[in-house]
Parts: structure tokens; sequence; C-alpha cells
């Protein structure tokens, strides 16, 4: 605004000298009052170059400032699409937990009832395997029967969680699955014609249980349908004893003539 002013100031100067300069002969007077006119403009003019330099330097600073502002809105434009991108990313990431949290829920609402059902379960379990081994030919009965009273003591025992009471229930199931595999050999003692002997015992799986004794003298078999050992005939103590040395890995694998019920 002072530049414009000044600068109309000027023109008006320059628009009223030549009127004085046009008025009649030049006096020493009207000399004096040019020059301080022409001073005045030159003065005015000198003013005006001055602010114009100045508005200059003021131009070029805005200028600068300018384009620091224009590459600091650069540099936060990248900074913001970098955050859209980033926050984009988050919103999924947390939708998709947002999804976990509730399947978490779900399971741990499905656990609870669970946990109330497994105690049933057990029992269930625990029923049907001590009638099972009960019923079944009478090999290992003690280790087996401490196996069962182990963990039916854990049922009553309120720092064993139910998590390791049902691992310890199919580790039961699972040993006597296997018993059903296989041959093994073990030793025991037996009652034979009134005596008791010590004898080595054959399994061979689930479906027949041998004894022979350590001189070979005494060969038998154990009768599931009158549920009794039974003596065997000389034909069969040359098998039996190869048999336990095949469960003693002692012996290959080979053909075996066994007396085995037939199936019911």
């Amino acid at each position: 605004m002072k530049y414009q002013r000044l600068k109309k100031q000027m023109l008006a100067s320059l628009l009223v000298a030549p009127v004085f300069l046009n008025i009649g002969p030049v006096s020493a007077q009207d000399t004096v009052i040019n020059t301080s006119i022409l001073d005045q403009i030159s003065a005015q003019s000198a003013e005006v170059f001055s602010i114009g330099a100045e508005m200059q330097v003021q131009i070029n600073q805005l200028s600068d400032q300018a384009s620091e502002l224009t590459f600091e809105y650069r540099d936060q434009a990248k900074i913001v699409d970098g955050l859209e991108i980033y926050n984009a990313g988050m919103r999924r990431t947390i939708a998709e937990q947002e999804r976990t949290i509730a399947e978490y829920d779900e399971s741990i609402a499905q656990a609870a009832e669970l946990q109330r059902q497994i105690a049933p379960l057990m029992e269930r379990m625990m029923l049907g395997l001590e009638q099972f081994v009960s019923l079944d030919i009478p090999f290992q009965i003690e280790e087996r029967q401490q196996r069962l009273n182990t963990i039916r003591d854990t049922f009553d025992d309120s720092s064993v969680n139910v998590a390791e009471k049902f691992r310890l229930v199919l580790q039961a199931y699972q040993i006597e699955n296997d018993y059903g595999r296989g041959i093994a050999h073990y030793t025991d003692t037996l009652e034979i014609d009134g005596v008791e002997r010590d004898v080595d015992l054959l399994r061979v799986g689930r479906i027949a249980l041998l004894y022979q004794t350590s001189d070979q003298n005494a060969t038998g078999a154990w009768d599931k349908s009158s549920n009794q050992w039974v003596a065997l005939g000389d034909e069969y103590r040359r098998p039996i004893a190869l048999g336990i040395r095949m469960a003693q890995q002692l012996e290959t694998t080979q053909l075996l003539d066994l007396p085995i019920p037939a199936p019911e």
C-alpha cells in the first residue's frame, strides 16, 4: 500500500511540473521552485526504489518459504500415504485378531462343557477296562491291575488335572491294545501238580498263553473255556521252547506249531 501511494505522488508531481515550466519567463524564484520539485521527485523515486528493493527481499523470502512449505507438504503427504497403508494393514490384522478371540471364546465355552462330560466318560472307560482285564487271559495280572489301581487313585486326587487323568486312561488302553500284537516272554510261579514251580511264560498276542518249566519237563497252556491251566503233550515241548527263545530275541522268527484254540 505504501509503495502504491508513493507511486501516485510521484506521478502527480510529474504532472504538476510542466505547469510551472510553461508560465512566462523563467525567474530565479521559479528556478528554485522547480529545483525543489525535482529534488522532491528524486527523493521520492529513491524512496520508491528502496521500498522496491525491500519488497523484493520480502518476495524472495516468501518465495523461499513457499518452496520450503511445498517440500514439507510433499514429505508430509508421503508420510500420510504411508500411514494410510499401515492403518489399512493394521485394520485387517485387528479384524483377524477379533475373529481369533471369538474362536477362543467359543472354544473356552465348549471346553467348559467338555470338562463336565469328561469325568463320566473316564469312569465308563475305566469300568470297561477293568472288566476287560478280569475276563482276559491271566497274563501279567499284578502289573496290569496295579496300573488300573494307580489310575483309580488319581481320580480322587485334586492335584492331578483332568487332562492328566484322561491321558493315563488312554495310555492304559494303548498298552492293553499293544498286548494283542506279537509275542512276549516273562517268568512267574505256577502251581503244577500241587507244587509251585518257576516257569517261563510265552504269550502269543491274546490267542495263547503257554508255560514251560526251565528243565522243559512240564509244558502247558491256559484253557480259556475252563479258565485253568492244562498240561500239553511232548509234541509241544520243542515249539514252545523255540517260541520262548524267539520272544527273548535269541532266535529268528519262525513258524511255530502251537495249540491255538479255534475262534468262537
